[in-house]
């Protein structure tokens, strides 16, 4: 197969399953540098991938773009050994696993094609692992595990269910959903390439700033984006009354440059015009001495949040795995 045709494959695949509409170009920049299907893929050449290698790949870069916990392909049989954990042992055997790991692999399928067969291989299945606790219930979240991300399965998603992963760098767009400020595909997205994170669109940095104190409870409200008179967002503890000064005003810097004094004074100013009772200044950077300084000599209420604490916010906010509806087994 030539290799333009793999790349438009994986591009699909893994775009499907990671929630991303992804360009070629968008793969080939997550695929591992070391990969063994790179160099092929880079060029206009014939490759032979066998099925076990293909998957692998779209499992790889499902991790590199935040999708799953792990990079490659496991088996069902694998995935439900994991879920379980070092106890399987105590209701299987190696080879009667596999053998679950077979009936499983079958019912899929047949689930997958529609076949009225499936009713019986599943009534076969739950025999296989009637009385033993817990069994079921970790075969069905493997079996929904797999249906989801193995691209031998058909996983119907619409291109309106994806979002472009250059959104995340180029669009000052935000989800439009109540109380929603950051997409959770690019909460993964961070997780797995923290680096990234300097380059993220600043509108989408201030996105993610409300987005993790909504979810620690406050009441957020995330200003315009432009013309906001410096200030980002305003915090309220969640019982607060109508009217109640903010409990916390926040300027985001999404930048390299360390933050200066000048900014923090501002902050200062405008804490002191609102009555609020702290500020935040929230950076994929960090505070200068400068600004350090002057936080410290004038007892400004004004903390820091810098890239490092940021990153901590978005590993505490991961979800691999978000978009997986459980599936119904029954």
């Amino acid at each position: 197969m030539p290799s333009f045709a793999f790349r438009t494959a994986l591009s699909e695949d893994a775009g499907v399953r990671s929630g991303f509409a992804l360009s070629e170009a968008d793969m080939l920049a997550h695929l591992p540098k070391t990969h063994s299907l790179r160099e092929g893929l880079e060029a206009d050449v014939a490759m032979r991938v066998g099925s076990e290698d293909y998957a692998d790949t779209v499992g790889d870069l499902l991790h590199s773009l935040g999708a799953t916990d792990e990079p490659g392909m496991p088996t069902l049989g694998i995935r439900l050994m994991k879920l379980i954990g070092r106890d399987w042992r105590e209701f299987a055997t190696l080879d009667g696993m596999m053998a679950i790991e077979a009936v499983a692999s079958h019912y899929l399928r047949l689930r997958n094609s529609n076949d009225a067969e499936q009713v019986a291989i599943l009534a076969e299945l739950k025999g296989m692992v009637a009385g033993k606790a817990g069994v079921w219930d970790a075969l069905q979240e493997a079996m929904t595990y797999h249906l989801a991300f193995s691209p031998f399965f058909t996983r119907s998603v619409t291109h309106a269910d994806r979002i472009a992963l250059d959104a995340l760098f180029a669009s000052e767009h935000l989800p439009v959903e109540p109380e929603r400020y950051f997409d959770q595909r690019f909460i993964n997205y961070l997780a797995s390439q923290p680096e990234r994170l300097k380059d993220i669109h600043w509108r989408q940095f201030e996105g993610l700033t409300a987005e993790w104190f909504q979810r620690s409870g406050y009441s957020v409200e995330l200003g315009p984006g432009r013309n906001d008179g410096s200030i980002d967002v305003r915090l309220w503890n969640a019982n607060a009354a109508p009217g109640t000064p903010p409990a916390v005003m926040v300027q985001c810097k999404r930048q390299t440059r360390k933050v200066e004094r000048v900014v923090v004074k501002a902050l200062y100013a405008d804490m002191l015009e609102e009555r609020a009772d702290a500020g935040l200044v929230v950076t994929t950077s960090d505070i200068s001495p400068g600004a350090a300084s002057d936080v410290s000599a004038r007892a400004y209420p004004v903390t820091t949040a810098n890239r490092a604490q940021v990153q901590r916010w978005i590993e505490a906010m991961r979800s691999p795995e978000a978009g997986v509806i459980a599936g119904e087994f029954e």
